[in-house]
């Protein structure tokens, strides 16, 4: 991409060079964000068909003789559409305050959970 061109119409003011450097700073984020967008889309292309090609090759195993409790108990291989097993995330008990109160704090400021947002 080509450096942006900034142009003064009027005299330099004491604040232009500080306020074209953080334009330029901004820009240069905005195209790294825009690069790190297009990786991470063509990452999610490449695992989508990584996905359809393992489910491909797990039904193939199958249709060769291979049993589905073989091919995920003994080989260790995960079922095609079912996620990775993950341990269950551990649950934290209700902080002293939130008990006394019953969890109803700051429930007439409007930002209470479950309030309908405008």
């Amino acid at each position: 991409m080509n450096e942006a061109r900034h142009i003064t119409e009027q005299g330099e003011h004491p604040i232009d060079e500080k306020v074209l450097s953080l334009m330029d700073r901004r820009l240069e984020t905005a195209r790294q964000l825009a690069d790190s967008a297009t990786e991470l889309s063509a990452a999610r292309a490449r695992v989508e068909e990584a996905q359809r090609a393992y489910v491909e090759s797990f039904r193939q195993a199958e249709k060769a003789g291979w049993d589905k409790k073989e091919l995920t108990g003994h080989l260790n291989f995960e079922e095609p559409g079912k996620a990775p097993r993950k341990r269950a995330a551990t649950r934290k008990p209700a902080t002293a305050a939130q008990t006394t109160t019953g969890g109803t704090s700051g429930a007439g400021d409007g930002d209470a959970a479950g309030s309908p947002s405008s």
